[in-house]
């Protein structure tokens, strides 16, 4: 028989100026919050002690606030319990948590909604390794500088969270003075790129209008940031 590697989902963390980090959520129950006893501990005053944690039922993980003082968002929204979807953003305090799932099995909704269907096209890992069997065509993009300094002119977004930023792992580089470490950040779910500025630091445009939630990115937009402007790109695949 063929070995079984088992694989856990994965929180992407970005907290002020630090690089991101890429944490594995190995345990049934993920405990987030201040204190030491904490599977992942955020220091950082708007962050109760024992502030939310994620749990695994299943295949399926779920995202509940425990009480906390300051609430817990989750793609935006107040929420108190909600199953997570690839691609989902959770906002704790200063802190910006992106969760990836590789292998997600969905769940029915209930008749209160709380827990919706989770996104099926789990086509790409982490790891950089590419689901083998077959996928309905789905639509590329790329990115274009139109000016700033970056490392490159071009960008093809490949990777399910592209990270704009001046850090070494950055997808789209930023190399001027003083450019932040993570400027923002653009996250595919399913057909579609969501642009995630960060809850801190410098504005980013849209359009010439300032973002401060993420929003869904179209042909033709254009994305101002840390003095750079670029343009992304949207191609439709048609299946053969």
């Amino acid at each position: 028989m063929p070995e079984v590697i088992a694989s856990h989902a994965k929180l992407l963390l970005k907290s002020k100026d630090a690089a991101m980090q890429e944490i594995d959520i190995a345990k049934p129950t993920f405990a987030i919050g201040r204190k030491p006893d904490n599977d992942l501990v955020l220091d950082d005053p708007a962050v109760s002690g024992h502030h939310a944690r994620i749990v695994k039922i299943q295949a399926a993980y779920f995202l509940e606030d425990l009480k906390s003082t300051n609430g817990t968002l989750l793609n935006s929204r107040a929420v108190d319990r909600r199953q997570l979807q690839d691609a989902d953003v959770i906002a704790i305090g200063h802190a910006r948590l992106v969760f990836r799932d590789q292998s997600a099995v969905p769940l029915q909704a209930s008749s209160s909604g709380e827990m919706g269907a989770m996104d099926l096209d789990k086509t790409m890992v982490l790891t950089g390794k590419a689901h083998r069997g077959p996928a309905a065509a789905s639509p590329a993009a790329k990115v274009e500088v139109l000016s700033g300094r970056t490392d490159r002119t071009e960008y093809h977004l490949t990777k399910l969270v592209t990270v704009i930023g001046s850090q070494e792992d950055a997808t789209i580089r930023l190399t001027g003075w003083f450019a932040p470490k993570v400027a923002a950040m653009i996250a595919r779910r399913k057909e579609t790129w969501t642009l995630i500025p960060p809850n801190h630091g410098k504005k980013v445009l849209l359009n010439q209008a300032q973002v401060t939630t993420q929003v869904e990115l179209k042909d033709g937009d254009q994305i101002d940031l840390a003095g750079v402007s670029l343009r992304i790109l949207v191609t439709s695949k048609k299946a053969a």
